[in-house]
C-alpha cells in the first residue's frame, strides 16, 4: 500500500522505496485521493531526480528562507526581511511560486504597479529609487540561486532597474530650522536638535544609549556594528547637542531619548511631523534631510569635504561631492587669477555705474 494510517492521526502517510532507500512522512491530508495524488506526484519528482539526475523545481520561499538564514548577520537584515515580505507577497498573488516562474515580464507588471503607488505611510508616492531597492534585493536572492546554490540552470534573467530622478537635496536655512524645533513636541524636537547638530542617521540617534555618551569628553561613539558604513565612529558633541540631550538626563538608565511613558522613542510620528512642519512652514521636508541640512550648513561654513567625510562617517568620498558646490572660497584665489591676467577694467567700469 503506498499510503497508510499511522496511530491515531487523521492524516495519509506515504512510503516510497527507491534504490533501496525507504522515504516516509505525512501527506498533510485526510482524503486518501489526495494523499495518492501526493504520492504519485512526490514519486515521479523523486524518479526525476534520481534516475534522469534532474534538477529539483526549486520554490522562492525556499530560496529566500535560505538566503536570509546566511545573511541574517547582516546591519540591513531588517530591512532584507521586508523586501522578502513584500516578493513573497506579490509572488503569492501572481502565483509565480517557483523560481522558474519568476520572469522578467513578470517582474515588470509588479515594478509598474508599484511605482507611484500611495505609500502606505506618510504622505507621498512610492519612488523609483524605491522600487529599485526592493529591485536590488531580488536580484541578489537570484544571482545566489545562480552561482552559490545552482538552484537555476542557464544564466538567471536581467531584472531592469527603473531610471532614477537626480538626487534629492533639500535642506533648511537656520531660521527654519528653529521653527522646526519650536514646532515638534518633546522628545521630537530634543531628537531632531541633536540629530542636525551632529549630522547622524535617525536609526543611530533612535539608538542612543548613555554608554555611548562620554560627557566629560563631549564626545558619543558608535560600534562598528550599529554604523551604515560598518565602521566605528566618534562624533563631538557640539553646544546644541548638548543641550539636546542634557534634559534627559536621569530619564532612563539606558536610552538617552524616551518618551513620557518612559519608554524608547522608536520613530517620529508620520502625524507628529506632518503637522510640526506646516507649523512652521516648512514643505517637502523629511527626517533624513536633517542630515542634508546639517551637511549643507556645514558646508557653506567653510568645512571641507574631507573634513565633512570624516564627521559624517561617510565611506566613500563621492557621497559628499554632492555637497560641493556649496562653498567656492577655496576657488576663489584661483579665479581671480583672470584678473591678474588681463586687468580690471570691468570692475572699474562698474564702480563708475554705481557712483553715477
Amino acid at each position: 500500500m503506498p499510503i497508510y494510517r499511522r496511530g491515531s492521526s487523521s492524516s495519509w502517510w506515504f512510503s516510497i522505496t527507491m534504490d533501496g532507500k525507504t522515504s516516509r512522512g505525512s501527506c498533510r491530508t485526510s482524503d486518501e485521493r489526495l494523499a495518492l495524488e501526493f504520492h504519485d506526484r512526490l514519486r515521479a519528482t523523486m524518479w526525476r531526480e534520481r534516475v534522469i539526475k534532474e534538477k529539483p523545481r526549486r520554490s522562492w520561499v525556499e530560496t529566500v528562507n535560505r538566503w536570509l538564514q546566511e545573511h541574517k548577520h547582516k546591519r540591513s537584515c531588517k530591512d532584507d526581511q521586508r523586501y522578502a515580505d513584500f516578493w513573497s507577497e506579490r509572488f503569492r498573488v501572481s502565483g509565480a511560486l517557483f523560481l522558474d516562474q519568476i520572469t522578467p515580464d513578470l517582474i515588470k507588471t509588479i515594478k509598474e504597479a508599484e511605482l507611484n503607488r500611495p505609500r502606505e505611510r506618510g504622505e507621498g508616492t512610492v519612488s523609483a529609487s524605491t522600487v529599485n531597492r526592493h529591485l536590488a534585493f531580488l536580484r541578489s536572492v537570484i544571482n545566489a540561486a545562480y552561482r552559490e546554490y545552482q538552484y537555476i540552470d542557464g544564466v538567471p534573467p536581467l531584472f531592469k532597474m527603473l531610471p532614477e530622478n537626480p538626487e534629492r537635496m533639500r535642506f533648511l536655512t537656520p531660521s527654519e530650522l528653529h521653527r522646526l524645533f519650536a514646532a515638534l513636541p518633546e522628545p521630537y524636537a530634543s531628537l531632531a536638535k541633536f540629530a542636525v547638530s551632529t549630522g547622524l542617521r535617525q536609526g543611530n540617534c533612535l539608538d542612543l544609549r548613555w554608554e555611548s555618551i562620554d560627557l566629560s569628553r563631549r564626545v558619543a561613539t558608535f560600534r562598528d556594528t550599529v554604523m551604515k558604513n560598518g565602521q566605528a565612529l566618534t562624533v563631538p558633541i557640539n553646544d546644541m547637542a548638548l543641550e539636546a540631550i542634557l534634559p534627559w538626563v536621569g530619564k532612563h538608565p539606558e536610552w538617552v531619548f524616551v518618551r513620557d511613558d518612559g519608554c524608547r522613542v522608536r520613530g517620529v510620528p508620520s502625524k507628529t511631523w506632518a503637522k510640526a512642519i506646516a507649523k512652521a512652514g516648512i514643505s517637502d521636508f523629511r527626517w533624513h534631510d536633517l542630515r542634508h541640512t546639517w551637511a549643507s550648513i556645514m558646508r557653506q561654513g567653510g568645512v571641507s569635504l574631507d573634513v565633512l567625510q570624516e564627521l559624517g562617517g561617510w565611506k566613500q568620498g563621492r557621497m559628499v561631492q554632492r555637497y560641493a558646490h556649496l562653498s567656492v572660497a577655496h576657488l576663489m584665489s584661483h579665479s581671480s587669477k583672470f584678473d591678474e591676467l588681463v586687468g580690471r577694467p570691468t570692475v572699474q567700469i562698474l564702480h563708475s555705474a554705481k557712483a553715477g
